[in-house]
């Protein structure tokens, strides 16, 4: 059930019939009095209720409740009464009694109330009404079911050709459709990142956490591994030595490893600023930058850096959004890919 009010000549059927187009009215000034309990929406709601209390006025007694159990889809829109002077006739008074008391029940039950002023709408309440119900899904099926409803929720969403697998595993690892828009992937850059797997690049990830997630068995295969160098004794004391973040000593051991290499960021904006100035410099030049940090400080500059790139082939989130779990499901997209 749904109720759109507001006062007199403020917009209220043109705002229903705009929203709701495929809906049959009846006029509640002219339409029988059952036609009601089978209506898909009625207009002049109030006119139908004043017509109640002067033609049959017992039914005034059961006409809510009736409504709500027969016709609960229904769309009402009425005119709001009870403003201004109490009218002096003691049939205006209670008919405008009945209205205030019929429209406070009816909105109670709606699952939408709206009040329209100048023809804008106000939104008053608002709620699902769709009951909870459990999908019976087995168990070795319950990805493949969650990227059917992925699919159907991003709808008519324009992805770029080739990335959707990556997109995609973003949203499902997440569940934030916001990565079907902030993800921006570089020229080829999905035929670039599996091709340097298949010729045996390993992945270095700027957290414990990334590297867990990552598929070693699947990079494997091709000749790769999963570097994290977050923990080793050496990047400790060089960033002790250098006043620097791990990330950044971490970054300046992998560029001396002399491997193809990807990098997957998920945590440190600062891997990537230090990533930024060793392909500046020249002292690395990465097969591919999974640029997803996480947060506030230095996050959204760092992955604009990064963006700035013109030789280096990229994913990245922009904004604040990102993580390690995101990092290491699109080194997994790619991966699956490859199938």
């Amino acid at each position: 059930m749904k109720l759109i009010i507001g006062g007199a000549y403020q917009g209220k059927s043109a705002y229903a019939r705009s929203k709701y187009p495929h809906i049959h009215w009846i006029d509640g000034g002219k339409c029988k009095l059952e036609e009601i309990y089978q209506a898909e929406g009625i207009i002049g709601f109030h006119n139908y209720v004043k017509r109640v209390l002067e033609e049959d006025e017992k039914q005034i007694l059961t006409l809510v409740e009736r409504l709500i159990q027969e016709n609960p889809a229904i769309v009402i829109i009425s005119q709001e009464i009870g403003y201004g002077l109490v009218p002096v006739d003691s049939f205006e008074r209670r008919y405008r009694e009945e209205m205030g008391r019929i429209c406070t029940r009816i909105a109670s039950v709606s699952s939408c109330v709206e009040r329209i002023l100048c023809g804008i709408p106000i939104l008053l309440k608002n709620r699902r009404e769709a009951k909870m119900e459990i999908e019976e899904v087995k168990p070795g099926d319950i990805e493949e079911r969650s990227f059917e409803m992925i699919s159907e929720e991003l709808g008519d969403m324009e992805l770029i050709p080739g990335t959707e697998p990556i997109v995609k595993r973003c949203i499902h690892t997440s569940a934030d459709f916001d990565y079907g828009k902030n993800l921006v992937f570089s020229e080829d850059v999905v035929s670039k990142g599996m091709e340097a797997i298949r010729k045996g690049a390993s992945i270095v990830t700027d957290t414990q956490m990334g590297k867990a997630g990552i598929n070693k068995k699947k990079l494997a295969q091709y000749g790769g591994e999963v570097y994290c160098f977050m923990s080793d004794e050496d990047v400790a004391a060089e960033a002790i030595k250098n006043g620097t973040t791990r990330a950044t000593a971490s970054m300046n051991k992998a560029a001396k490893r002399g491997e193809k290499l990807i990098f997957a960021i998920g945590n440190a904006p600062t891997a990537l600023i230090q990533l930024h100035k060793l392909i500046q410099k020249g002292d690395i030049n990465p097969e591919l930058i999974i640029a997803v940090p996480v947060g506030f400080v230095n996050v959204v500059q760092s992955k604009e850096m990064i963006l700035s790139l013109e030789n280096t082939p990229y994913i990245v989130a922009k904004g604040r959004k990102g993580g390690s779990n995101i990092a290491a499901c699109i080194c997994n997209a790619l991966l699956y890919m490859m199938d």
